[in-house]
């Protein structure tokens, strides 16, 4: 608590691009629980409605958001003098979003190719699962973030 007492109070152009990060982090989280939930709810019922329901999730709620979430960080860092700071939790935060970028992309493309095609042998495509398996492994990466941000380990 002491540490907390003496750090020096945020600018207000910092608390807006914290509010951003916020803001993307919850953004991203919540594109991709929608994406994960309906991506696996096509898995088991092979409807191509919800499979085009978590492209769209991750195209068009995590990939923006994801977008946010990144860049308000390097700006807050920037802007509070913590870029070349050695921080455990400014490290998971990179070590995350960073891989976490490349799955996002190659899980939307998966989920577009397997959107496209539309169920059509009645069940999903292999890409569709390996894109569910794609999201549910950001999904729990972000959640590590969100543990190392809001606890700030040593």
């Amino acid at each position: 608590m002491e540490i907390l007492a003496q750090a020096p109070p945020r600018t207000d152009s910092a608390e807006f691009w914290l509010f951003l990060h916020i803001l993307g982090g919850m953004a991203t989280v919540g594109a991709l629980t929608l994406g994960l939930a309906s991506l696996a709810g096509a898995w088991r019922s092979g409807s191509a409605a919800l499979t085009r329901l978590g492209f769209r999730a991750l195209l068009w709620g995590a990939i923006p958001a994801y977008l946010v979430l990144r860049i308000s960080a390097q700006v807050l860092l920037d802007e509070e003098g913590l870029e070349d700071a050695d921080l455990a939790w400014v490290d998971i935060g990179f070590m995350v979003t960073e891989p976490g970028l490349l799955l996002l992309i190659a899980a939307t493309v998966l989920g577009g190719l397997a959107a496209r095609r539309g169920g059509e042998d009645g069940g999903p495509s292999v890409g569709a699962r390996i894109a569910t398996g794609l999201v549910a492994l950001l999904l729990v990466a972000y959640l590590v973030a969100i543990w190392a941000m809001t606890t700030r380990p040593a």
